[in-house]
């Protein structure tokens, strides 16, 4: 039993309950960590699925931080793009989404703030709920490589307990033999669109590409400006 914290990009959904129920069982001090770029409906519901697993599991192995406010981080990196004309990013990007590109600029706002707690409160690994069978660019390995990368640069690992994983129902299993009810209250993104099909090898390559050439760069400004700056315990609302 390790004992070493933990911190969780926790949406309140099933997979990142699951990723919580399973760090603690391999001996972690779980902290929950929701996230709201601003776009989000009932962001504290996230409070009420973390107290299920702490009811489950005890708050001397998993605790509750609260809500990280990412709106600022968020807006910063959607402006890279927003004030970009549609025909440039096209010659550019040709196989580029723009709901891939949300997705994107959202969980990398994530990251920049969940690296600024784990700075505080002495946390050496981040862990989230990326799955690949979900498809979304942002939860393939191509793309957890260049999040992996930029931990790097604070000392941060990346744990994803459900890369793997490919089955809903295999999931909701795993959830129930915790016993842990496979029915949330989950936060909502009003910018989020389901993907109607997987993406092409072409269209993963244009979001990680466009990852490199305008978000990264700007993610390393922000999180630098944002060494000095108090967390604001506001922002967590409980």
């Amino acid at each position: 039993m390790n004992n070493e914290k933990v911190l969780v990009l926790f949406s309140g959904g099933l997979d990142s309950m699951l990723t919580a129920c399973k760090l603690v069982e391999e001996g972690y001090h779980v902290i929950l960590a929701h996230f709201n770029n601003g776009s989000s409906s009932y962001s504290s519901n996230s409070k009420l699925m973390a107290d299920r697993l702490i009811e489950r599991y005890g708050k001397d192995k998993i605790e509750f931080w609260g809500i990280g406010m990412t709106v600022g981080y968020f807006y910063a990196l959607r402006t890279l793009y927003m004030n970009k004309s549609p025909q440039y990013l096209a010659k550019l990007y040709p196989n580029l989404y723009y709901y891939q590109v949300i997705c994107l600029t959202c969980r990398t706002a994530m990251y920049i703030y969940a690296i600024r707690i784990c700075q505080e409160l002495g946390i050496n690994y981040i862990a989230e709920g990326a799955r690949k069978s979900q498809a979304f660019a942002i939860e393939q390995p191509s793309m957890l490589k260049r999040y992996q990368n930029l931990l790097n640069e604070y000392n941060i690992k990346l744990i994803t307990p459900l890369l793997e994983l490919e089955s809903d129902i295999t999931r909701d299993v795993l959830l129930m033999i915790r016993e842990i009810s496979p029915k949330v209250l989950e936060p909502s993104c009003m910018l989020g669109v389901p993907m109607k099909e997987p993406l092409t090898n072409e269209e993963l390559d244009d979001t990680t590409k466009f990852y490199d050439d305008l978000i990264l760069d700007t993610t390393r400004k922000l999180i630098k400006e944002s060494e000095h700056i108090p967390i604001d315990n506001r922002g967590k609302m409980f």
